[in-house]
């Protein structure tokens, strides 16, 4: 995968040029400090503090507002629920009238009123996502079990939990072949837009531009793709891809409208190959839909039709996936851009099938899943395992017999007590 490609996936490249065909959608910049929090680093450094891991706390509000109530912020591991430092550190520390003497938990006020302003004009409801990816593996932290976020707490809730958003900042671009690192100092978005600026009509992305890959002026080495000319001093990624590096790429959040009627099973990732579609499989392959095998004869044409006069004389890259759905009055809605191979998922196909060179020379091959027993499971991300592990000597085990002594021995209290 070539860094070109993934930067053409990114949503602020992609939603001006087709608005009209998806979900309405507002794009805010984000500053450094954010960017560190998500990593799980200091959003403002002191280098005078210790060095040490930083517990999963949201950041302070000024709306009051919390996630999803009356889920807390943060789950530990079972075991550290019975560990009196933790549990005070943890649960203490969501008091409002600590938020401004607590330092484990920024604050970002700007930020905040610009997606809770941003929210407010989609309708009340958005879906968040980074450059290329959405909090799809964090939805176990919800109450509803989506990706639904009303306030910005909920937004940063699962944007920190998230291994897809982690991944956005830490490895999407050094995965790519012709990546090089810069050495320098991040260039950000001088301001975030306050509350009135902060959703400006049509989608319009709120920030300097900077990383744009359809402005002229602008530098495109921040992306990591480096001339032979460049003034900045480059060279090989050496780093660790699992930690972020703040090298000076834009990162923008995508607030997107939440339709509740949206139907999985209306969901098509398809993929081009050459500028051709050359395969088109069931978006959720972990599932059995039983009107899908006979609506996919009406569905294909519908695509095509969209691919050839919509998608294909305006997306400039040869290779590449693309995820629409399909609604009952047959029109299609775009959903999101993905780049050829690398994280990208084949669902119903593999790779290797995907690129043999007869591919796209016959009939478009359209796969879905044709009975119960062919769901591919292991596909989507879940909940952690952690979570259900409940075996011997896990995380799980040793919190309930934790429990159940000290709950054997206030009982026991209590017997002496009554029997004095």
């Amino acid at each position: 995968m070539l860094l070109e490609e993934l930067l053409r996936c990114q949503i602020q490249e992609w939603y001006p040029t087709f608005r009209r065909h998806t979900v309405p959608t507002l794009i805010i910049p984000l500053p450094a400090a954010f960017l560190r929090y998500l990593a799980g680093n200091p959003a403002y450094p002191d280098p005078d503090a210790p060095d040490s891991p930083l517990p999963f706390l949201l950041p302070a509000t000024t709306s009051g507002r919390t996630p999803f109530p009356p889920i807390h912020a943060h789950l530990p591991d079972p075991v550290s629920l019975l560990d009196r430092d933790t549990s005070e550190l943890i649960f203490d520390s969501y008091d409002d009238s600590d938020d401004d003497e607590n330092p484990l938990r920024p604050a970002f006020p700007d930020l905040e009123t610009a997606f809770d302003a941003a929210i407010a004009e989609l309708g009340g409801a958005a879906l968040p996502k980074l450059n290329w990816s959405a909090p799809k593996d964090a939805v176990f932290m919800a109450a509803d079990g989506t990706a639904r976020c009303t306030c910005f707490a909920e937004v940063a809730m699962l944007l920190r939990a998230s291994d897809c958003i982690a991944h956005d900042l830490a490895s999407a671009r050094s995965s790519c072949h012709d990546f090089l690192r810069a050495v320098g100092v991040r260039r950000n978005a001088a301001s975030v837009a306050t509350a009135g600026e902060s959703a400006p009509p049509n989608g319009s992305i709120i920030s300097n531009g900077s990383g744009s890959l359809n402005d002229p002026s602008v530098n495109h080495n921040e992306g990591g793709k480096q001339s032979a000319a460049a003034d900045t001093d480059v060279s090989e990624s050496s780093d660790d891809n699992d930690t972020w590096v703040d090298d000076g790429f834009q990162y923008y959040l995508a607030l997107r409208k939440w339709y509740p009627g949206l139907r999985p099973e209306s969901e098509f990732r398809c993929f081009v190959r050459g500028r051709t579609l050359v395969g088109v499989s069931q978006r959720d392959p972990s599932a059995y839909y039983p009107s899908l095998p006979r609506w996919r004869v009406e569905v294909q044409p519908m695509i095509e039709d969209f691919f050839e006069d919509v998608v294909e004389p305006q997306f400039a890259a040869e290779n590449y996936t693309f995820d629409v759905s399909v609604r009952a009055d047959g029109r299609v809605k775009l959903i999101d851009f993905n780049p050829w191979g690398g994280y990208t998922l084949p669902l119903l196909f593999t790779w290797e099938e995907l690129e043999e060179e007869q591919r796209g020379e016959d009939e478009l091959e359209f796969r879905v899943v044709m009975q119960q027993g062919a769901v591919r499971p292991g596909l989507m991300t879940a909940v952690p395992y952690d979570m259900l592990d409940w075996g011997d000597g896990s995380g799980w085990d040793v919190f309930l017999k934790r429990a159940d002594n000290e709950f054997s021995k206030q009982m026991a209290t209590l017997g002496e007590d009554s029997s004095r």
